[in-house]
């Protein structure tokens, strides 16, 4: 990657707009807020995108705006992250768009080091490493270094390790982290997320569809594990949970996974993305020997869950592949990313 020097980056002109989409969590709300006025790269103005009906949060951002002249209170009408990263998308006058959630507290140079990432034109979305607040589980608080990030095989097998520091620093990725990513404007143009991904709180997938976009578009996507954000992962209001392995989040990660791959990639990689999930899984999303495992530990529950995910899965697969629209015929990234992976 490109050094930049200090004198070139103080004569950007680029905006900055940081978009900070809130429900019912203003004590987490405040203290981020606190960390975007503190970066040593101002934003040229921070979103928050909030329900009319969370009285608490648009008390809490009417308060700081005395002391906050770039912060601006964006309602939103319909629930979800879609309608909300939505709605700040469309509001957002900056030419670099920059997301995080409500619980995280981003560095002081978090701003200074997407904006250098930006100097290379070639970059149309860059994010970093969200580092778990959890000192109780050591595993996600201090992980080990890891050579992959933000990787989807072409057979299916998916590694996040957004929360890991990353061996080297920064690479090419496919996909960042909601709490931690930034895209150029141009690059994204007037694409939005898509609103047929399912689910009414976090509604997973809402990352790997602009990142997909962006790499259709000839963009590259970076990470750099040095763009880091404290992520406090504080419980959602809306009660949805991760740990209850029939809950709807589930279901609507299965469908929204298996649409987006159907609708970003050619048929053989969706059909192959498709299979391994079916054949392999977890317990929460079950697949043929994931099934076997579970039977055998005496989860007799887990065949209704099986057939319930691959009815989804294949639900998902359809629709995405309806949805599937034809990328510019000047760049096959996608493909090249996967080999540079």
């Amino acid at each position: 990657m490109m050094v930049v020097p200090q004198a070139i980056l103080m004569n950007m002109s680029g905006k900055i707009s940081v978009i900070v989409p809130s429900y019912r969590r203003p004590r987490d709300l405040e203290r981020c807020i606190a960390a975007l006025a503190a970066q040593s790269r101002p934003p040229d103005e921070i979103l928050i995108v909030l329900r009319e009906t969370d009285s608490p949060t648009q008390q809490l951002v009417a308060r700081s705006q005395g002391g906050l002249r770039s912060l601006i209170a964006v309602p939103v009408v319909e629930p979800g992250l879609i309608q909300a990263m939505n709605c700040g998308l469309a509001s957002a006058k900056g030419d670099f768009i920059v997301f995080t959630d409500d619980d995280s507290e981003p560095e002081a140079d978090w701003l200074e080091r997407i904006e250098r990432s930006f100097a290379d034109d070639t970059i149309g979305a860059v994010g970093g490493r969200d580092w778990l607040q959890l000192p109780d589980e050591p595993a996600l608080f201090a992980p080990a270094e890891v050579g992959k990030v933000g990787v989807l095989s072409w057979y299916g097998k998916q590694h996040g390790n957004h929360h890991c520091p990353l061996r080297g620093h920064a690479r090419p990725v496919m996909f960042l982290k909601g709490v931690n990513m930034a895209y150029r404007t141009r690059a994204l143009g007037n694409y939005r997320v898509d609103v047929r991904l399912h689910g009414t709180g976090a509604q997973v997938g809402s990352e790997l569809d602009l990142c997909m976009h962006i790499q259709r578009s000839g963009f590259t996507v970076l990470f750099d594990d040095r763009i880091l954000v404290k992520h406090y992962s504080s419980a959602r209001p809306g009660g949805e949970d991760r740990t209850d392995v029939d809950g709807q989040i589930w279901k609507d990660t299965c469908y929204n996974t298996h649409y987006l791959v159907a609708k970003h990639f050619g048929w053989f990689q969706a059909w192959a993305h498709f299979c391994y999930r079916t054949l392999f899984g977890t317990r929460a999303l079950p697949g043929l020997f994931a099934f076997l495992r579970w039977t055998l530990n005496g989860d007799l529950q887990i065949w209704r869950r099986m057939l319930q995910m691959t009815r989804i899965a294949l639900e998902g697969h359809w629709n995405g592949r309806s949805a599937r629209t034809r990328p510019p015929a000047s760049t096959n990234n996608l493909q090249l990313a996967q080999e540079r992976l």
